[in-house]
C-alpha cells in the first residue's frame, strides 16, 4: 500500500499564537515575504493573493511588523503574538522598558491591522500581473466579457487627495464600530490612489486628521509602503454609554 503523503503546514503556524520579540518577529515576517516572492510564481502570487497566506501576509503580518519596527526602541521593547482567528483583534503585544514603566505606554496592548485602498485596487493588481502595465485607478473598470479595461483620467488640483482622504475616514469608521479590547492600536496601509509627494501626503495627514471619528482606539498608525512615509494619530476618544 502506497504511503499516504503528509500535509505540508502553512507557514501562518510558524506565527499563530506564538510570541516573538519584536525584531525577530519582523525578521521572520521578511523571510517568509522573500520566500514566497522568489518563486517563479512568487510576483503573481503577491499581486493576485490567491490563498490565505498570500492575504495574511500582505494584510496583516507586514502590516504589524511595519509598526513594530517603526516603536521598538530602547525603553520600549516589544513582543508580538500573531493571532490566526476571528478575534476582534490580529495580534497582542507586551512592552517593556523605561517607558513602560513610567506610563507612557501600556505594558499590554493589542494591533488590529486594515486596508484602505481604491475599490479597483484588485483590477489593477490584476491588470498589472496579465497585461504589466496600467494607468490610474479611477478609469478602470471590467467589461462585459471579462476582460479589463484600463484609460487614463486627469485630476484637478489635489482632488485625488480629497479621493483618497474620503476612502480613509470610512475605512477608519468601519473599524470604529467594532468593540476591541482596551488599548487596540490601529494600523492603516494606506495603498494611495497614486504615487504621493511628501506635501501631498501630508496634506493627506491634515486631511484626515480633522476628518477622523471619535473611536477607542489608543493610536492610529498610517503608511503608505510604497513611499515609506508613516504618521501616527492620536484620535479623539469616543464617549461611552
Amino acid at each position: 500500500m502506497a504511503s499516504m503523503r503528509a500535509a505540508v503546514p502553512s507557514p501562518l503556524t510558524e506565527f499563530d499564537g506564538q510570541p516573538f520579540d519584536g525584531l525577530v518577529f519582523c525578521a521572520r515576517v521578511y523571510a517568509l515575504f522573500e520566500s514566497i516572492r522568489g518563486r517563479v510564481d512568487g510576483p503573481s502570487r503577491m499581486r493576485r493573493r490567491p490563498s490565505k497566506v498570500e492575504k495574511r501576509l500582505l494584510e496583516e503580518l507586514l502590516p504589524i511588523a511595519k509598526y513594530v519596527q517603526a516603536s521598538y526602541r530602547p525603553g520600549r521593547y516589544i513582543t508580538v503574538r500573531w493571532v490566526d482567528g476571528s478575534q476582534s483583534f490580529d495580534a497582542q503585544i507586551e512592552q517593556r522598558g523605561a517607558y513602560v514603566d513610567h506610563g507612557f505606554y501600556p505594558a499590554l496592548a493589542h494591533l488590529e491591522a486594515t486596508c484602505a485602498m481604491h475599490p479597483n485596487e484588485y483590477l489593477s493588481r490584476e491588470l498589472l500581473d496579465t497585461e504589466g502595465s496600467t494607468f490610474g485607478l479611477e478609469g478602470i473598470r471590467r467589461l462585459q466579457d471579462g476582460t479589463i479595461e484600463s484609460v487614463p483620467v486627469s485630476y484637478m488640483n489635489r482632488e485625488f487627495v480629497d479621493k483618497f482622504t474620503e476612502i480613509l475616514r470610512k475605512r477608519i469608521e468601519a473599524k470604529a464600530a467594532i468593540v476591541y479590547p482596551e488599548d487596540t492600536i490601529l494600523i492603516v496601509q494606506c495603498t494611495l490612489n497614486m504615487p504621493y509627494l511628501p506635501d501631498e501626503w501630508g496634506d493627506l495627514m491634515s486631511r484626515i486628521s480633522i476628518a477622523v471619528p471619535p473611536s477607542s482606539f489608543r493610536e492610529i498608525y498610517f503608511y503608505d509602503p510604497v513611499g515609506q512615509y508613516s504618521q501616527s494619530l492620536f484620535p479623539r476618544k469616543r464617549e461611552s454609554g
